[in-house]
Formats: C-alpha cells, structure tokens, sequence
C-alpha cells in the first residue's frame, strides 16, 4: 500500500463506510473498508484537509472483541404515541460469530473511541441487511479493544465535501 498510518485510527472518519470484508486473522481484526475520510491531521494527509480514500484497510492488532450488542429500537405511531419498544441486547458469545460474519456486509454508520486498561477500545456501530427484508437493517455494536492499529491504502479520491 502506497500510504500507511500507524496508530492514528482517531484521525480518520469511517462514518458512513462500507464493510467489503471484515475477518479475524489470529488476533487481528481485520476490516476492509470503501469509503472512509482522511481527516486533516493525520500524518499521511498533505493537503491539511479531510480527503476521501477509496478502498482502505484498518487492521487491529491484538485485538479483543469485548461486547457485541444488538441495537433496540422504539415504535411510535403517528401521533407519536410509543407502540413496541425492544431493549439493546448483549449478542451471547456462541452467536457473536455469525454476527461478525454479517456485519462483513454492512455500513459503518459512526464509531466511538474510548480506552479500557491502558488499551484503545472502538466501538463501532454498523447497519447490517436484515436476511429476511434488505430494505430493513438490524443494527450491532462491536466493542473492540486492541494494543495497535495500521491503516493502509493506495490513493486519495479528493478533498471531502461538507
């Protein structure tokens, strides 16, 4: 890969990013990513702008998945009356394998950064076709925390647009 920043996850924007694969390799994860922004002060931007890349690869090194939650959601009718409400889940650690496997087809819609014993930990919230409706989405939260994190791509697109 032409360009490469090591870590400085904090320093790009993944929202809105499409999931091309996303696997665990021993004890990386790895996302394959099109879509994600260069924000202006990482160290591989010399435009000093916010730049779209293309095709991106964010490998987490060491990494440990700590939570997998399934998003709740609220139903309001009309005259905003609430209707069904479903609480967020904890995914159990058998099923947390499939879903990993499905989020590999889906939309980073934003991430969180945070530290949890010395370590970075990102959470990453991703919109994911449901299997019976594609139209419809279940969202998930993969909580991931890991020692390093390398980005790596080829070309900028282009400054982003606002």
């Amino acid at each position: 890969m032409k360009f490469q920043a090591k870590n400085e996850i904090q320093n790009f924007s993944f929202d809105d990013a499409v999931i091309e694969e996303l696997k665990i390799a021993g004890s990386d994860i790895i996302f394959s990513l099109k879509g994600a922004v260069v924000k202006a002060d990482n160290s591989q931007n010399a435009r000093y702008q916010d730049m779209a890349c293309g095709a991106i690869v964010l490998q987490l090194e060491n990494a440990e998945i700590m939570r997998v939650i399934k998003e709740g959601y609220k139903y309001y009718d009309a005259d905003g009356k609430l209707m069904d409400e479903v609480p967020n889940t904890d995914v159990p650690a058998v099923e947390q394998s499939s879903v990993i496997k499905r989020c590999g087809a889906g939309t980073i819609f934003t991430t969180v950064a945070g530290e949890f014993e010395g370590k970075p930990l990102y959470e990453f919230g991703i919109d994911v076709p449901k299997q019976e409706d594609e139209e419809e989405v279940d969202t998930y939260w993969l909580c991931i925390r890991f020692e390093n994190s390398t980005a790596s791509w080829e070309r900028y697109l282009g400054p982003e647009s606002d």
